[in-house]
């Protein structure tokens, strides 16, 4: 099978190989498929500043034009050389419908790299490329506890920083489940103890502290519930504790995520909302039942679905241009605040 076992994915990004057109890394850690494909991109031999060698594609309209990228993966770069297709996001349609044209006639110059959600083993898109020797896939799970403690020599014992057996175990406690988000507070942290010998238990509550977490719960849950008062107040202070909007966005991303797995129940399965939060795996804190309760109830799946095509077109605009980066996640959060206050009052 074309599927990377988990021993074998460090390595193979190591020292990647390309020979194959195609492939995609899924999972339910968002974070970590987005840093693993930007590796892949760095490897890739690709010139990234390069706007004809390097094309983003969004998952929704890659789908709902089988050719696409069959047209862009075959296309000629103007000056010659490899170019990057890299496609992200949801849909609804078939995307393994827009990616067989590639795996029959597999391109010469191009690399496809797909990023995805946490794909069940029946999901065609998935199943098409683990069979296919054209492709593969790379799947991305939540940390594991050698994974984290990687993370913790890369960025802070790699820096010349100290770490006792006690502050770890506590540090790693603080750390949450999505790879982007905990690299960033570990880089944070080694910044803040920059010139000293060690990192203190201090020193990670101010940093790492659960503030940062809680105050994006309340961004999430504000947008997501149509408070646009909260938003207004919350915003803010996510941004400064030190969330960036891209990393913010993605949030939100994952958040609507699972207001779609959980909306589909009651929508789909005729499923009582009670029940279906009540289900939860990981479970919802009961501080943020009402919220998600309310978000679950007010927002239909086909607006899920727009609204996380959004999310994903923003998120991709925030790395692209960080000069407005700012200003595209307000405009981004702010309007989907309002649809769903907007949803609330139907």
């Amino acid at each position: 099978m074309a599927s990377l076992k988990p021993r074998d994915i460090e390595p193979f990004l190591k020292k990647p190989d390309f020979s194959r057109a195609v492939i995609l890394l899924y999972g339910p850690d968002a974070g970590l498929v987005s840093e693993r494909a930007d590796v892949l991109a760095q490897k890739s031999g690709v010139d990234l500043k390069d706007p004809f060698c390097l094309i983003r594609m969004n998952a929704d309209d890659a789908a709902s034009d089988t050719a696409r990228i069959a047209d862009e993966a075959h296309t000629i770069g103007m000056f010659g050389g490899k170019r990057l297709i890299r496609i992200s996001g949801n849909t609804r349609h078939d995307l393994a419908k827009a990616v067989k044209p590639v795996l029959d006639t597999p391109p010469e110059d191009a690399i496809i790299i797909i990023e995805a959600g946490d794909l069940k083993k029946t999901a065609g898109l998935r199943k098409q490329l683990e069979s296919n020797p054209a492709s593969l896939a790379i799947p991305c799970y939540q940390d594991t506890d050698a994974a984290v403690e990687q993370l913790i020599n890369e960025e802070i014992v790699s820096k010349g920083l100290k770490i006792d057996r006690d502050t770890r175990l506590l540090l790693k406690s603080m750390l949450g489940d999505n790879r982007m988000v905990s690299r960033g507070e570990l880089s944070k942290l080694a910044i803040y103890c920059e010139g000293k010998d060690s990192v203190t238990a201090d020193e990670i509550h101010e940093i790492v502290g659960d503030a940062s977490k809680l105050v994006m719960d309340d961004v999430i849950d504000a947008t997501s519930t149509g408070d646009a008062a909260k938003l207004q107040a919350v915003l803010p202070k996510a941004i400064e504790a030190g969330n960036a909007p891209d990393i913010i966005l993605l949030g939100l991303l994952r958040h609507f995520q699972m207001l779609q797995s959980a909306r589909s129940k009651v929508e789909l399965n005729r499923q009582v909302t009670s029940n279906v939060i009540a289900g939860m795996r990981p479970p919802i804190h009961f501080a943020r039942k009402n919220a998600v309760t309310t978000a679950v109830n007010i927002w239909t799946l086909d607006r899920l679905t727009r609204a996380l095509v959004r999310l994903d077109k923003a998120m991709l605009e925030c790395r692209q241009k960080s000069g407005i980066a700012q200003a595209l996640c307000s405009t981004t959060l702010l309007a989907l605040c309002l649809e769903a206050s907007a949803l609330k009052k139907r």
